[in-house]
């Protein structure tokens, strides 16, 4: 993963879908417009400059033109080079994205042929599209990467900032990074990655804590004992943080404070009932209260998600079936209705969660 330096975005309008989509000749005036607009009230011409720094403009009478080397989330056709130009004084455009054009050069993570990017069931009617988004990012080591997304709001599983939450609130818009978001090119779902700021224990470990119990312990003692659990229990998380690239170690030493925060109030929201075998296997803590653990489903350092689904509240006899049995179908894509039944060793389990499960954990984002 690398780092997002930037991104513009662009939430399509009903005449963008219409006249990018329509065949020529069914309206006077030929077959409409073949770019993709952004507005200046949302993306200034500076902005642009900013985005398309070290791309060497050409000036022509309206403004400038870049040739920008694109490459496309969900679609492996390599690079692509489109013209970004301003069209007039209020707005910068991105050519040839008629899809029914002899010339269009759409860019190939928004050709439905590719990406399943939506279109029109008739062309030929001007129809109402609902948040419908595109994207193109700038990332630390130069590249730029198209993507999409259709939603109003983020999905369960999308980490989300306060910086991109804009591209669900806003028409159009330029957001500039400081290092917090990453961007997975195997997800073109969502590809940003959240990195919180705060900081987090040393530890890289996939383990979230008993929180309760630590917080009633001096500090000095909970950094002794700490080192020696995470010896005892953790070596295959270890192993694959000290296999991961710094980048992604840096991901996971971060993220583990903020689930931390939202496993306390998960564990008060289950009562610390664990969400995949109930209280079979439970035991109780000398203050009476069950023991539950805080846990990823899929591994930070591989590739698992800081979303509200990948965190879970399980006890531990369920938590070390999850490192060292065999599980299968452990696939959050397929949690419907709130459940998700997969198995560990052959017997089917099932993983429930609370409805209000992730409304917690987005409120530490």
């Amino acid at each position: 993963m690398q780092v997002v330096q930037s991104v513009v975005f662009r939430k399509i309008t009903d005449a963008d879908f219409f006249n990018i989509n329509k065949p020529a000749g069914i309206e006077v005036g030929g077959g409409g417009q073949s770019y993709i607009d952004f507005p200046t009230s949302g993306v200034t011409l500076q902005n642009w400059n900013t985005f398309l720094r070290g791309i060497t403009p050409i000036q022509f009478t309206q403004g400038s033109s870049w040739e920008v080397p694109i490459l496309s989330l969900g679609a492996d056709t390599g690079i692509q080079r489109v013209k970004i130009y301003q069209r007039r004084a209020n707005s910068v455009s991105i050519a040839s994205q008629k899809i029914r054009s002899s010339e269009n050069n759409r860019v190939h993570a928004w050709r439905p042929d590719l990406t399943g990017f939506p279109q029109p069931a008739d062309p030929s009617v001007r129809i109402h599209i609902e948040n419908l988004h595109v994207y193109i990012a700038k990332l630390d080591n130069g590249e730029y990467w198209a993507g999409w997304f259709q939603a109003g709001t983020p999905e369960p599983d999308w980490a989300v900032n306060r910086k991109l939450n804009r591209m669900f609130t806003e028409n159009a818009g330029y957001i500039e990074f400081n290092g917090e978001v990453l961007f997975d090119t195997s997800d073109p779902a969502w590809a940003f990655k959240v990195i919180p700021r705060a900081e987090a224990p040393p530890s890289l470990d996939n383990f979230i804590g008993d929180s309760d119990e630590l917080e009633t312990e001096p500090e000095e003692e909970i950094s002794d004992k700490a080192q020696n659990s995470q010896k005892v229990f953790f070596d295959e998380d270890e192993e694959v943080a000290n296999d991961a690239p710094a980048i992604v170690k840096e991901l996971m030493r971060k993220v583990r404070i903020r689930n931390t925060k939202a496993v306390r109030k998960l564990k008060e929201l289950y009562q610390n009932i664990c969400q995949i075998s109930g209280e079979q296997y439970a035991f109780k803590k000398r203050n009476g209260k069950y023991y539950s653990e805080g846990h990823h489903l899929i591994l930070l350092g591989q590739n698992g998600s800081d979303s509200a689904r990948n965190i879970v509240i399980i006890n531990p006899l369920i938590h070390r079936k999850l490192h060292y049995a065999n599980v299968e179908g452990l696939d959050l894509k397929k949690i419907k209705d709130n459940k998700l039944t997969f198995k560990i060793n052959g017997e089917e389990y099932t993983i429930t969660w609370h409805p209000e499960h992730a409304k917690i954990v987005t409120q530490f984002n």
